[in-house]
C-alpha cells in the first residue's frame, strides 16, 4: 500500500470511529443530532447536594471532562461546587467556588463551611461565610480530615483522620501511651509485636542485623520494595502493606479551641453521629483479637462527653452495625445492619434511644441515603428497585411506606423539610440534573442545566421496559432500546449488555452506561440489557437466585430476553452481538461457550477462572458468599472449575475481543491473559487490548482517552463481523 493510500485510508478509518465530529474534539459544529463518541465529555453528573437548613441556598459538586493539553488523550476531570441562592429555577445563576473546596456543608445552625486544602495541602475545616468574606481555616491537622459531623446545635462538630499503623503507634493523640496492637501484625516471628518499638539503627547494608533492617526499611520507602503481611494486601490498582486506622477529633466551635481526640486504640472507628449535643454513637470494628482484615463485624457504642463514658449499644460479634442517621432531637436512630460477604440486602432498624428498642423496616430491598423527617414521625430512604431508585417515606410508629417517586428514574442525593424537597435524578432522557419539588416529590421542576442544555438538540431514545417469569418464578426485568431513525419494515442488529456484579443493577436509575446506550443505538443497533437472577433492586431472594450457579441461570434469563426481543420484529436474528464488564463479561463468555448465535464478543475487566480468583483479586471473600467455600476445601475445586469459563474455553468459537485494565486488581488482569491464552492457541478469533494505568473503574470513572478507545475498539471490532 502507497503511503497516500494508507493516510486516506486511516482517515476514513478514524472519521468511521469518530463520526460527526463535535466542538469537544475539533471546533467544528456538529451536523448529526444523535448521539456521537465525542459526547462522552460533555455528560456532567451532580456527585454531592447540600442544602441550607431553611432550605433557602443550596451547594452542589459537578463533575465533569475538561480538555487537557498537558497529556496524550487530552482530557481531565473536574469538579466544580456551585451555591444556588435563589433554589427556585433554572435561570438562576449559581455561584462557582474555587477548585479549592472539595466540599462544601451546612451547619445545624446554618452557616456555611467547606473542606478543602489547607496551609500543610492536607484536607482541612474552613468556615466559607456567605456575606463574601475571605473563607477561614479552623484546623491544622496533621494527617488531614475526612468527614465532618455536626451537633444539633451547630456548637461541635467531628472530624475524622486517617492512620497507619506506623503513625498511629507514634500518635500522641491517639496512642499517648506508645501501645503496640493487641493483636497480632501476622508479621512472621514478630514475638509481642516488638519490631513496632525497635529503636532506629543507621542503615547499613554492611552492618548488624539492625543496620540491615533500617536499610531494607529505606528500600521500602524508596518504592525498591513492598512488603506486606496483611491479607487484604490487594486494593483496586496497587497493592500495599499498610495497615489504616479512621479515627476522630471534636472540635468545639464556641469555645474556639483545638480540636481533642474523641477515640484511641487500634480499631477503625467506621461511623460517628452526634446524638443530641452531649452524646456521640460510634461505629467500631469488634475487639476480638484478631487482626482487623479477620474482623467482620462492628459494635455501637454510646459515647458520653461530659463524663467520657463508653457504652455498647449493638454488638453481637457477627454483624457490622452502622448509624444511618439520627433525628434532630436523638430520640430515633436508624441503623444498618448487616453481615459481612453474605449473600442479604440487609436490615435497616429504627430505635428509640430512650430503651434501646428497634424496629425492622419491612422492605425487602438495598436502602440508602436515609434521613428523618422534620417532625420526626417519618424516615425517608432511597431504595433500589427493579431498575430505578426510588424515594420513599415510612412512617416509625407503624411502619406503613409510601413510594413517592417513580421506579422508571432513579433519585440520588436529596434533602426534604416539611414544605420542599431538593433532588438529583437519572433518567434515560438524561443522566443527571437537579430538581426541586414539594415534600412529598410532586410538582417538580428541574432547576439546573447540567446536561439539558446541549441534550436538547440531541436525538435520545428510551428503551422500553418487559419482563418474563424464568424457571423459578421469578419475575426478570429487561429493556429493549430501538435503533435510531427505526423503521418498521427492517430488522437491526441486536447488542446485548450484560452487568456486572453480580449483585448490580441495569435500569433507568444507572447512569453509568448512559453514553454507551445511547452510541450504539446511534450506529443502527438495538441495545438489550436486563436484570438475571442474582441482581439487586428484586429482593433477598432474587439475590440468593444463582447462589452457586453464576453460568447456567443467568444465561438462561439473558437468553430468555434475547428470544422475546427476536419476537418483536425489530432484530435481524443473523446479527447478534454481546458484551459485558466485569461478572458481564463472565457470563457473556460462558453464554459464548454454551451458543453459537452470536456473530462477536467483547468482554471487559472480566472473571473467567473461579479457582484462580482467590488469588488475582481483591474481592476473593465473594467465593464463600457465592460457592460457600474457597479453593482447597473439600469439593470446592470441582465446583470452581465446573462454574469457570475456561473450563470450556474449547467450545467458544464466537470471535472475541477482550479488554482489561493492567492495575485492575478488582478481578486481576491474569484472569484476561488465561482466557486469551487459551483462545489464541486454540486458533480462535480474538483480540486482546490492555489498557496500562487503568483499574476495574475504567468504564466508568477511568482515563477518558481510555473510555473512547474501549467504546471505538467495541465498535470497530462489531463491525468487522456485521453484515
Amino acid at each position: 500500500m502507497k503511503a497516500s493510500e494508507y493516510k486516506g485510508w486511516k482517515c476514513y478509518l478514524i472519521c468511521l470511529l469518530l463520526g460527526s465530529i463535535s466542538p469537544a474534539f475539533a471546533g467544528a459544529p456538529a451536523t448529526d443530532s444523535l448521539i456521537v463518541a465525542s459526547d462522552l465529555v460533555r455528560i456532567k453528573n451532580i456527585v454531592d447536594l447540600q442544602v441550607k437548613p431553611d432550605g433557602s441556598e443550596l451547594a452542589y459538586a459537578v463533575r465533569g471532562i475538561v480538555a487537557d493539553t498537558t497529556k496524550h488523550g487530552g482530557f481531565r476531570y473536574e469538579t466544580l461546587w456551585y451555591v444556588n441562592r435563589t433554589v427556585s429555577t433554572a435561570k438562576a445563576d449559581p455561584l462557582k467556588v474555587g477548585q479549592q473546596f472539595t466540599q462544601i456543608l451546612y451547619g445545624p445552625d446554618g452557616r456555611r463551611w467547606a473542606v478543602g486544602k489547607g496551609s500543610n495541602k492536607r484536607s482541612q475545616l474552613f468556615l466559607f461565610p456567605s456575606d463574601g468574606q475571605e473563607p477561614q481555616q479552623l484546623t491544622k491537622l496533621e494527617q488531614g480530615l475526612g468527614t465532618v459531623r455536626f451537633s444539633p446545635d451547630g456548637s461541635k462538630v467531628l472530624l475524622s483522620t486517617s492512620f497507619t499503623l506506623g503513625e498511629l503507634v507514634k500518635s500522641k493523640d491517639f496512642n499517648p501511651a506508645g501501645y503496640v496492637p493487641p493483636w497480632s501484625t501476622e508479621k512472621p516471628a514478630d514475638s509481642h509485636n516488638a519490631s513496632l518499638l525497635a529503636e532506629p539503627a543507621q542503615e547499613d547494608r554492611d552492618g548488624g542485623l539492625a543496620e540491615i533492617i533500617a536499610y531494607l526499611k529505606h528500600d521500602e520507602q524508596q518504592g525498591i520494595a513492598k512488603v506486606t503481611n496483611k491479607l487484604q494486601f490487594q486494593t483496586e490498582n496497587s497493592t500495599t502493606g499498610e495497615i489504616r486506622f479512621t479515627h476522630w477529633y471534636i472540635l468545639d466551635l464556641a469555645a474556639n479551641t483545638q480540636p481533642v481526640p474523641l477515640t484511641q486504640g487500634f480499631r477503625s472507628y467506621t461511623g460517628a453521629e452526634f446524638l443530641g449535643n452531649n452524646k456521640v454513637l460510634l461505629s467500631v470494628e469488634t475487639e476480638n483479637g484478631l487482626h482487623p482484615d479477620r474482623v467482620a463485624s462492628t459494635d455501637l457504642i454510646l459515647f458520653d462527653l461530659p463524663s467520657k463514658k463508653r457504652q455498647v449499644i449493638l454488638g453481637d460479634s457477627i454483624h457490622r452495625f452502622q448509624v444511618a442517621a439520627v433525628s434532630a432531637s436523638g430520640k430515633w436512630v436508624a441503623v444498618n445492619r448487616g453481615r459481612q460477604n453474605s449473600l442479604t440486602v440487609g436490615e435497616l432498624f429504627i430505635y428509640n434511644t430512650q430503651k434501646w428498642k428497634g424496629n425492622s423496616l419491612a422492605v425487602d430491598r438495598s436502602l440508602s441515603n436515609i434521613q428523618f423527617s422534620a417532625d420526626e414521625k417519618s424516615v425517608y430512604f432511597i431504595a433500589s428497585d427493579r431498575g430505578g431508585r426510588t424515594i420513599n417515606r415510612a412512617d416509625i410508629k407503624t411502619g406503613n411506606i409510601r413510594t413517592l417517586s417513580s421506579m422508571e428514574e432513579g433519585i440520588g442525593d436529596y434533602w426534604v423539610n416539611g414544605q420542599k424537597a431538593f433532588y438529583t435524578k437519572t433518567t434515560f432522557a438524561n443522566p443527571s440534573e437537579l430538581y426541586r419539588a414539594d415534600a412529598n416529590f410532586k410538582n417538580s421542576a428541574v432547576i439546573s442545566e447540567i446536561n439539558s442544555g446541549w441534550l436538547s438538540k440531541k436525538n435520545i431514545g428510551i428503551a422500553q421496559k418487559s419482563s418474563f417469569r424464568n424457571e423459578k418464578g421469578l419475575e426478570v426485568d429487561y429493556w429493549l432500546l430501538e435503533p435510531a431513525n427505526y423503521q418498521t419494515d427492517k430488522r437491526y442488529p441486536l447488542l446485548v449488555e450484560i452487568h456486572g456484579g453480580p449483585a448490580s443493577m441495569f435500569g433507568p436509575a444507572d447512569a453509568s452506561m448512559w453514553h454507551e446506550y445511547q452510541y450504539f443505538r446511534a450506529r443502527g443497533y438495538a441495545v438489550l440489557f436486563s436484570n438475571p437472577r442474582g441482581s439487586s433492586g428484586y429482593g433477598e431472594s432474587f439475590l440468593k437466585a444463582n447462589f452457586k450457579d453464576w453460568g447456567p441461570g443467568p444465561s438462561r434469563d439473558v437468553l430468555k430476553a434475547v428470544d422475546l426481543s427476536l419476537a418483536t420484529g425489530i432484530v435481524d436474528s443473523s446479527q447478534l452481538f454481546i458484551t459485558g464488564g466485569s461478572y458481564g463479561a463472565y457470563l457473556t463468555t460462558w453464554i459464548l461457550a454454551h451458543e453459537r448465535r452470536f456473530r462477536a464478543a467483547s468482554s471487559q475487566r472480566g472473571v473467567y477462572d473461579l479457582y484462580v480468583f482467590f488469588g488475582s483479586a481483591n474481592v476473593w471473600p465473594m467465593l464463600k458468599r457465592y460457592f460457600d467455600g474457597f479453593p482447597w476445601e473439600k469439593g470446592m475445586r470441582d465446583i470452581l472449575l465446573a462454574q469457570s469459563p475456561t473450563t470450556y474455553a474449547e467450545k467458544i468459537k464466537t470471535p472475541l475481543l477482550i479488554f482489561h485494565g493492567e492495575q485492575d486488581n478488582r478481578t486481576g488482569p491474569v484472569q484476561s491473559d488465561f482466557l486469551y491464552k487459551q483462545l489464541k492457541y486454540l486458533g480462535r478469533d480474538t483480540e486482546y487490548v490492555r489498557h496500562p494505568h487503568a483499574d476495574h473503574e475504567i468504564t466508568r470513572s477511568g482515563d477518558v482517552g481510555q473510555r473512547l478507545d474501549q467504546l471505538l475498539r467495541t465498535y470497530e471490532f462489531f463491525e468487522r463481523y456485521r453484515h
